[in-house]
């Protein structure tokens, strides 16, 4: 299984296009001959965004938008067989949303399930290498420009209240196969969370689920604004953390902001080692720093955006995962920057504490 595209519902199309294609550099298709009133296809590098309105006509827009903010509400896997991945689902009690379709260009067939929550996933099996996404005919050329680098989506993080966290997670062990791996406990003095990461055993779709353990975490304030469970950020991956992150700067996109006092301790960690050139990018960009001690050269290194609406929900994520190779044989970082996490959640807390999260029971 591997991410195949991303769905954003949107009220409204038109900002959302201006803002993909000129901030985040976005691009479309050469050929737009699918699309319908209301719905687009964009390209973040190497990533399909579809983002569609209430104009689309599709009913999983509105019935979404009618319960939480913009968001994405269909995050799209590619499988290598359809008919067995929805046998298993079937099996376990899952729901079918629209049946198997033939592509109309030939390109593999696909469908869509319901998710967890108000989530919804659209599965597609391609006889192509590239992703394509249902209704949208052209393949396009990605050898663009104005690219930021982005070449896949690396994880996507989803946040369930405390008492859907276990029902959550056995959903997508049980209907999709998906394997846990890392179990996490983060926590300050102020909040707190649980993630548990779970990850396709043929494939390289990461998803952690969160849950909040206090009534000030930052899950819980994404929970209270989202009117519950959704994707709270997607990973961007890049080969080049510091060209795209200049890029997506230069074209408007606000990163959080990462307190010096990080990179201060980043030189009491085991086994640091940085040049003062890294040094100093690291610090300008803001870009957190995370490796394993067996492997210090092969660097998970990460930042995040602010959230895209002007309420705590969605972000995305850039991320690189280095390579190095040792006798021969290549080392890709891994994990989620375990040791970046509590530094993390502090430098999102302080955006937090800026915006004094109202209580539980007020409206947003």
């Amino acid at each position: 299984m591997e991410f195949n595209h991303l769905h954003f519902y949107v009220d409204d199309l038109a900002p959302w296009r201006q803002w993909f294609l000129n901030t985040w550099r976005g691009h479309l298709p050469l050929h737009q001959e699918g699309d319908r009133q209301g719905t687009l296809l964009i390209y973040l590098g190497k990533v399909p965004l579809q983002i569609s309105d209430r104009q689309s006509g599709l009913g999983a827009v509105t019935r979404y938008l009618q319960v939480h903010p913009p968001g994405i509400g269909d995050m799209a896997f590619r499988v290598r067989d359809l008919d067995r991945t929805l046998a298993r689902l079937l099996r376990c009690g899952g729901k079918v949303l629209i049946p198997i379709q033939p592509d109309q260009w030939g390109r593999g067939r696909w469908c869509q399930i319901q998710g967890w929550g108000s989530l919804h996933h659209t599965l597609v099996e391609s006889h192509i290498a590239d992703s394509w996404v249902p209704g949208h005919g052209a393949t396009p050329d990605l050898r663009v420009d104005r690219d930021s680098g982005i070449d896949g989506i690396d994880h996507a993080v989803i946040n369930v209240p405390q008492q859907e966290f276990s029902a959550a997670v056995a959903w997508y062990v049980d209907q999709l196969g998906f394997e846990p791996q890392q179990w996490f406990r983060i926590e300050t003095a102020w909040s707190g969370l649980h993630s548990q990461v779970l990850a396709s055993p043929d494939g390289n779709v990461q998803l952690p689920i969160n849950e909040p353990v206090t009534p000030t975490s930052q899950v819980q304030e994404f929970l209270h604004w989202n009117q519950g469970a959704g994707i709270q950020h997607v990973a961007l991956h890049t080969s080049d953390i510091f060209h795209t992150v200049r890029q997506l700067k230069q074209g408007g996109v606000g990163f959080i902001d990462v307190p010096t006092t990080y990179y201060q301790a980043l030189h009491r960690r085991q086994d640091y080692q940085a040049d003062r050139p890294l040094e100093v990018a690291l610090d300008q960009l803001k870009i957190l720093v995370d490796w394993e001690t067996s492997f210090p050269h092969a660097r998970l290194l990460q930042t995040f955006t602010q959230p895209l609406l002007d309420i705590p929900t969605l972000f995305f994520e850039v991320i690189q995962r280095q390579v190095v190779e040792i006798e021969g044989v290549p080392h890709r970082a891994r994990g989620f920057g375990e040791q970046n996490f509590q530094a993390l959640f502090k430098a999102i807390e302080q955006e937090q504490l800026k915006r004094q999260i109202p209580s539980q029971s007020s409206e947003p």
